[in-house]
């Protein structure tokens, strides 16, 4: 049997609208279902959620069943049940990821708390072991898809298809249908999650992942030109840093400094090793050193995170880095405070009126709720074609960009969903983790959320995109802003309600 790869099955789910439901009883074929005849909870067949698609002109309900577990993989059963007639399915399955295809990168199995993501399973070919199979329309009757995952922990577990997440789909222990064969499974992917946010005006960034933390400092508002005295009002940014070194496990925290290239190579490397001291100096007296001992360390410009080629980039250069490796022990709450910075690059409005944006065609961008998730945002952005064009050849290319912030030497899904939620001066991204590698050995991070916003969308038709970051405690409303980056329409919209 043919199988069909992975982003075959990963593009098949471009979400519009994502219901809950809690219908019982198995599930013969595609979009039959019966009374419930197990008392203590789903049985495989059962439909426990519904959602429709808008594919090829058209609509597709997908159902789910069950999460199956079976040792140390389970099965995940979809059933696809198209509104018409040879519905193409070509818009659905056929897409870009960046520059490499990535198989799992978009139906995935999601542990919020456990921090973990999971991506269809591998054959020893590198393909999906799934039941799909190629196709130029979906069949009328509808078509049962079964794919194979690592095995998840608890009794339930989200799932994050392209434009929708559900975040309590059971997961039972039983016996799979028959038509996959686990056997074949070479490989059951799990990443680790990971998070990115910019506080004070991006004078702090901080990366956190279950085992490690980096904490980068701008220098620009630590220090002065050509100096390594902190500044006043570098204090706020060393005291963020601090909180976040104190939420892991003891460990020992490196401090690095790095400079852009001007000047002297003997010079740069100088002033980054007193500054990167300053900081240390600082941070002692916030933390406590026998718990967390502090290293020092500069490297002047021979780690440029960004190449030298301008003064925006040259001012990401030049940088302090405090870097612990450690467990979480407690997660620091991501603090919301200042303003909102200026925004001039595009149009402005609330999240649930929208803004309209004239790129290949017109749209109308909306976001109509942010919704808390354990302990996270799962936010919904939602893209109307104002036009009247059918068969359209242009996919929602505006919202993606290069919008990765890890730097050289890694990949990123070039039309991945590039907004970030602003809660004041800080910034929010997608969580993110490491989905492969290319030919060449870079590392490639995919979000968690839309890896590819290019599909079809006729005039009229809405599709919806979501991406699931960080939270911001406290807050009842956030802002989504899409900045301006290569190939992205920069936008942003206020007052998006928080539920």
């Amino acid at each position: 049997m043919r199988r069909l790869p992975v982003l075959a099955l990963v593009t098949a789910l471009a979400l519009t609208a994502c219901t809950p439901t809690a219908t019982g009883g198995p599930t013969p074929a595609p979009g039959s279902s019966g009374p419930s005849t197990a008392p203590t909870g789903p049985a495989p067949g059962d439909v426990v959620a519904t959602t429709t698609v808008v594919a090829g002109g058209g609509e597709v309900t997908i159902e789910v069943h069950p999460v199956v577990r079976t040792g140390e993989h389970a099965v995940l059963t979809l059933d696809l049940l198209p509104s018409a007639d040879d519905l193409p399915v070509h818009d659905l399955f056929d897409t870009e990821i960046g520059v490499q295809t990535t198989p799992g990168g978009a139906v995935r199995l999601v542990d919020l708390p456990g921090g973990t993501v999971s991506s269809v399973a591998l054959d020893a070919d590198g393909d999906a072991v799934t039941t799909f199979e190629p196709s130029a329309q979906l069949p009328a009757q509808g078509l049962r898809v079964t794919s194979a995952y690592a095995a998840p922990q608890g009794d339930t577990i989200g799932l994050l298809l392209p434009g929708a997440y559900l975040p309590d789909i059971p997961v039972i222990d039983a016996v799979p249908d028959a038509g996959l064969d686990l056997g074949e499974v070479a490989d059951a992917p799990v990443a680790t999650l990971d998070s990115y946010t910019r506080e004070l005006d991006g004078a702090v960034s901080t990366l956190t992942s279950t085992e490690q933390v980096v904490v980068t400092l701008g220098a620009d508002v630590l220090f002065a030109v050509d100096s390594a005295d902190l500044a006043p009002e570098a204090l706020a940014a060393v005291d963020a840093a601090a909180a976040h070194l104190a939420g892991r496990a003891p460990g020992t925290v490196d401090v690095v400094g790095h400079t852009d290239d001007v000047a002297d190579e003997a010079y740069n490397l100088d002033l980054s090793e007193r500054r990167a001291e300053a900081v240390a100096a600082a941070l002692a007296e916030r933390i406590d050193m026998d718990d967390y001992p502090v290293r020092t360390s500069g490297r002047g410009e021979a780690e440029p995170l960004v190449p030298n080629d301008g003064d925006a980039n040259r001012a990401l250069n030049r940088r302090v880095t405090l870097t612990l490796t450690s467990e979480v022990v407690t997660e620091v709450p991501v603090e919301a405070s200042g303003e909102l910075p200026p925004f001039d690059d595009g149009p402005t409005g609330t999240g649930p009126e929208g803004v309209e944006v004239e790129a290949t065609r017109p749209y109308r961008v909306v976001v109509p709720r942010a919704t808390r998730v354990e302990g996270h945002l799962v936010v919904e952005v939602q893209v109307t074609a104002l036009d009247q064009e059918k068969d359209s050849v242009f996919g929602v290319a505006f919202l993606n960009g290069l919008w990765s912030y890890r730097g050289e030497g890694n990949d990123s899904p070039k039309d991945a969903l590039a907004l970030s939620v602003l809660s004041g001066s800080t910034a929010v991204y997608p969580l993110d983790y490491q989905a492969g590698e290319t030919a060449g050995g870079r590392p490639v991070w995919f979000p968690l959320g839309e890896t590819d916003t290019l599909r079809r969308i006729d005039g009229g038709q809405t599709l919806t995109y979501v991406a699931i970051y960080p939270d911001v405690p406290g807050v009842d409303t956030v802002t989504l802003q899409l900045g301006s980056t290569l190939g992205a329409a920069p936008l942003r919209l206020t007052d998006v309600p928080v539920e």
